[in-house]
């Protein structure tokens, strides 16, 4: 059975440590659940921090669209017995229809 993608947890990626740490405080004044979590090396060989939350998409969205923080892609999390999968769900790059 296939979960909902708003029931997932998804891994949010951003910009920069900046917009991480600004998304970071946000989560916390708004009591968010959340955890920081390093970026996974399937998804980027660079260092970083990304927040893991089961917030729905377009809410986290419109949370980071209100306090000007920048996304680079949102990854939603499967986990098949001990191996993760990581389904990217939104990205900066795609075009806003």
């Amino acid at each position: 059975m296939e979960i909902n993608n708003e029931e997932k947890e998804k891994l949010i990626l951003f910009q920069s440590t900046h917009h991480s740490i600004k998304a970071k405080n946000i989560f916390s004044k708004h009591k968010i659940e959340f955890r920081m979590q390093a970026v996974p090396p399937v998804i980027s060989s660079d260092c970083g921090s990304a927040i893991m939350t089961k917030m729905e998409l377009d809410a986290l969205k419109a949370l980071f669209d209100k306090n000007n923080i920048l996304v680079e892609a949102i990854y939603s999390l499967s986990s098949q017995s001990e191996k993760k999968e990581y389904k990217k769900i939104y990205s900066s790059d795609w075009e806003v229809e």
